[in-house]
Formats: C-alpha cells, sequence, structure tokens
C-alpha cells in the first residue's frame, strides 16, 4: 500500500472530511462503470457505489484496509453488486412460487400505483428543505454526489447525510402507514 492511502484511511479513519471526498472523487466514476459491468442498470450501479462509500462514512474508526485503496474499493463495490444480484433472485423465486401457489394478492395495478405515488411524493414534501431538494437533485434529476456538492456549494460528505436522512425518514413513512 502507498504512503499516500495510508495516510487517506488513517486520516478518513479520525474523520477528515477532505480526505473522504479526495478519495470519492477519485474513484466515484470508475466504481460506477465497474458496477455496471455487473448489474447492468446505471441507477443500481450509482447506489451500490453511493451506498457502499456511505457504509465506509459510518464505519470509518473501524476501517481496516490491507491492500491497496483502490483494490479495497473495487472489492467492496464487486461484493456489494453479487449480495443485490443474489437478493432479487430471492426475492423474484419467492414471487414466482407465491404466484403459483395462489398466495400473493395482486391489487389493481393503476390504483395501487396512483396511492403509492401519492404517499411517496407526500412523504418527500414533507422533508426538510435542503434534504428534499438534495433528495430531489439525486432521484429525480440523477445528478451525482459529487454535482450536488457542486451546485449547492456543501460536501459530498453532506449531500451523502442527507440523502441517507431522507431514505430513512421516508423508510419510516412509508411504512408506517401501510
Amino acid at each position: 500500500m502507498s504512503v499516500s492511502d495510508q495516510h487517506l484511511i488513517e486520516a478518513i479513519r479520525k474523520g477528515d472530511k477532505q480526505s473522504f471526498e479526495i478519495v470519492f472523487k477519485q474513484y466515484y466514476r470508475t466504481l460506477c462503470e465497474y458496477a455496471f459491468t455487473i448489474v447492468k442498470d446505471t441507477d443500481e450501479a450509482r447506489d451500490i457505489v453511493q451506498s457502499m462509500f456511505l457504509k465506509i462514512w459510518e464505519r470509518r474508526e473501524d476501517l481496516i484496509i490491507t491492500l491497496t485503496l483502490k483494490a479495497y474499493l473495487y472489492r467492496a463495490v464487486h461484493n456489494t453488486c453479487l449480495n443485490r444480484i443474489k437478493h432479487e433472485s430471492i426475492k423474484t423465486k419467492y414471487i414466482r412460487q407465491s404466484i403459483g401457489d395462489g398466495r400473493l394478492e395482486v391489487k389493481q395495478p393503476e390504483v395501487f400505483a396512483n396511492e403509492t405515488e401519492k404517499k411517496v411524493m407526500k412523504a418527500i414534501d414533507d422533508l426538510p428543505e435542503q434534504c428534499r431538494i438534495i433528495f430531489k437533485l439525486s432521484r429525480f434529476e440523477e445528478m451525482s454526489y459529487a454535482d450536488i456538492a457542486q451546485k449547492l456549494n456543501i460536501s459530498v460528505q453532506t449531500v451523502a447525510n442527507q440523502v441517507s436522512k431522507a431514505l430513512k425518514v421516508l423508510r419510516t413513512q412509508l411504512t408506517d402507514t401501510d
């Protein structure tokens, strides 16, 4: 491992946001491209890379990297992609079994989709202003965290934190109302 990798890892472990942003900016795009080669979906690839970086930041104090930083990041993305594919496979298998057994009840699609969309949009509108703006830029305008940070003149980490916060709030609100 290079001296600069060791320095960056140690700085991230200590909570240095600038070091984290350096790593994020340096690897984000190529990691997204790599994830895309596995999952074959641009949005899914971005989500995987963003959630991997968020997980690294959240667990930074326990971060132990014995390989190069690049190798660690690529391995983390690779494993996350495989886990997502496995999860989707299990979900598809369950749905097929449920349909075959007649256990799966399906509401009228247009009514269900319309009600769900209204609930989601209401939950998004109820988010705090900055959180809502960042979430909409990320999900609806498909901007990267780095682009949002630059546009709003905030750090990439702030963007990641706000998107994570929005997702937690939305999950809570949408599961509590069902």
